[in-house]
C-alpha cells in the first residue's frame, strides 16, 4: 500500500537464530540500509534480536513486499553460505500489521525498543547496540543515524524541542521497564489492522474491491470477516468438541478451547474482554496469556502450527449459507 505504515516481523524457523555473530548483525544492518534507501521507507524504528528483527516504518511507495523480500532473502543467501547450511532461514513470509496513523507511533517504538529488555539480554534499551533506541536518546548517535531513520517524526509529536521530547521519551520507555505494558500489536484486528473500528472497514472495502494476488495470501482473510459461527463449527468439527467444552478452564490440554479463542481473535473484530466473559467468565490477563501461549507454540511445535493454519484455511473458505427448513 502506498504511504503505508506497518509494524513488521520476520522470525527465525522454529524459532532458530537469525544472527550468531557480529559480523552477521553488521551484514543484517548493511542490508536493511540499501534496501530501505532504495525502497525511499521512512523507517521509524527498529531491533535485530537473536531469532527475529522488528521494524515499524512507512512506504511512500507500495513496495513493502518487494522490499522484504530483497532484505530476508539477501540475508538468508549470505547467512546460509556463511555456515554452510540450506534451507529456509525465516518461519514462512513476513509478519505486517497496518497500522492507523503515526499516534501509535511512541507506544509501537517503545515496545520494539524493549525487546532486549524483555529478553533479558539488556538491562536498559540503551546498552543494547542492535536498534534504533539510542538515536531516540541521544543526540550525538542521531547525528549520525541513517538518513532513512526518522527519528524526528516520532519525536516531535510530543513536543517541537527534541531535548523536551527525548526527556519524555525516556521517562516513558523507563515506564515500561518498571511495568511491562501489553503489546500494542495485541490490539490488532485479526492480527493484520492497528487502528479505529471505522478505519479498519474502509480498509476492507478497499481490499475487498482489489484483484487476488496470489503473492498476498491474506488478502481474502483482509478483506472479510468469516462469520463467529463458522468459526466456532470448524473447531468443534476438527476436535469433535461440543459448545461446552470450549468453556472449561481447568481442563489440561483443552487445545480445542484455546484453538477457539485464538482463531476468533486472529479472524475477527473480538475484542479479549468479550473472549473472556465468552469463554468461561475468566480475566482479561487470562485470555491474554492463553494467546500469548498459542502464539509462541506456533513457532516451537510444527505440528500446531499446521493446525491452525489448516484451520485457518477452512475458516476462511466461502462463507456457509445456512439452509432454511
Amino acid at each position: 500500500m502506498a504511504n503505508g505504515l506497518y509494524h513488521v516481523t520476520a522470525r527465525g524457523w522454529e524459532r532458530g537464530v537469525i544472527v550468531d555473530s557480529e559480523r552477521d548483525r553488521e551484514d543484517w544492518l548493511r542490508l536493511l540500509d540499501r534496501v530501505a534507501a532504495r525502497s525511499s521507507w521512512r523507517v521509524f524504528s527498529w531491533v535485530l534480536m537473536s531469532n527475529h528483527f522488528h521494524l515499524l516504518l512507512r512506504t511512500p511507495e507500495p513496495n513493502l513486499s518487494a522490499g522484504m523480500h530483497d532484505l530476508n532473502s539477501g540475508y538468508a543467501s549470505l547467512f546460509n553460505r556463511r555456515y554452510r547450511r540450506s534451507g529456509s532461514l525465516f518461519q514462512g513470509r513476513f509478519k505486517a500489521i497496518l497500522v492507523e496513523d503515526q499516534s501509535h507511533a511512541w507506544e509501537l517504538s517503545r515496545y520494539i525498543h524493549l525487546n532486549p529488555v524483555r529478553a533479558k539480554m539488556a538491562p536498559l534499551p540503551e546498552q543494547y547496540r542492535w536498534s534504533s533506541d539510542s538515536a531516540y536518546r541521544f543526540a550525538r548517535d542521531a547525528a549520525g543515524a541513517a538518513a532513512w531513520l526518522d527519528w524526528e517524526t516520532v519525536l516531535r509529536e510530543h513536543s517541537k524541542d527534541l531535548r523536551n521530547a527525548r526527556r519524555a521519551y525516556q521517562r516513558f520507555v523507563e515506564a515500561g521497564i518498571a511495568e511491562p505494558p501489553i503489546s500494542p500489536v495485541k490490539s490488532a484486528v485479526g492480527g493484520l489492522f492497528l487502528g479505529r473500528s471505522s478505519w479498519v472497514e474502509q480498509m476492507r472495502k478497499e481490499l475487498a474491491e482489489e484483484p487476488e494476488d496470489a503473492k498476498v495470501p491474506q488478502r481474502r482473510r483482509l478483506a472479510w470477516r468469516p462469520a463467529e459461527a463458522d468459526i466456532l463449527r470448524v473447531v468443534q468439527d476438527h476436535f469433535g468438541a461440543g459448545p461446552r467444552d470450549l468453556k472449561q478452564i481447568r481442563r489440561h490440554g483443552n487445545d480445542a478451547r484455546v484453538a477457539a479463542v485464538y482463531l476468533l481473535r486472529r479472524l475477527t473484530d473480538k475484542k479479549v474482554t468479550t473472549l473472556a466473559q465468552q469463554f468461561g467468565g475468566v480475566s482479561v490477563a487470562a485470555i491474554s496469556k492463553l494467546l500469548s501461549r498459542a502464539e509462541s507454540r506456533r513457532g516451537e511445535d510444527p505440528h500446531w502450527n499446521s493446525l491452525l493454519e489448516e484451520l485457518e484455511l477452512q475458516c476462511q473458505s466461502k462463507p456457509r449459507r445456512s439452509k432454511k427448513g
